[in-house]
């Protein structure tokens, strides 16, 4: 290893002094995963896996809150889990796209587009029966309105133009 020495603001002092960080108890250990994280930030602009590993790691603290309420409640939110799994892949294809081409911009959008319809299909599916299965029953039903109503134009539009 290599000693470094910084200066910070007082401020930024007594919130890294203070932060809870996995494996990092002294200011040294943290200031090495801040580090490590600014990384892992640079190195996901070409690396998807690591994109996602960061974004995934970036949610844990909510996922493990949630894991939690879910245990004392015994609810599940099927709904959450689904944006759970869908927002990181989706911001982790962002920061790791490489985009020079309009054929890079092409496949980015074909890539986002999927991912975006994947979510909603499946949070439409929460709509066909009549409570989501989500901490909120009502979530998807009072929310879908709209897109069910484009969905039926886009249908209609579609059936009267073969």
């Amino acid at each position: 290893m290599v000693p470094i020495s910084g200066r910070l603001p007082d401020d930024l002092y007594a919130w890294l002094s203070t932060l809870p960080l996995e494996d990092a108890t002294t200011l040294s250990d943290k200031l090495r995963v801040a580090v490590l994280n600014l990384k892992r930030m640079h190195d996901g602009d070409t690396d998807y896996l690591g994109a996602l590993g960061m974004y995934r790691d970036l949610g844990r603290t909510t996922r493990d809150q949630i894991a939690q309420l879910e245990r004392q409640t015994g609810q599940h939110s099927e709904v959450l889990g689904a944006l759970l799994e869908h927002l990181p892949a989706m911001v982790a294809t962002l920061h790791s796209s490489q985009v020079s081409s309009l054929e890079g911009a092409r496949k980015l959008e074909t890539i986002l587009v999927k991912r975006t319809l994947q979510l909603a299909e499946t949070l439409l599916r929460q709509a066909v029966c009549e409570r989501a299965a989500a901490f909120d029953e009502n979530v998807i039903t009072d929310n879908s309105t709209r897109l069910l109503e484009l969905a039926r134009l886009v249908s209609s539009t579609r059936s009267s133009s073969q």
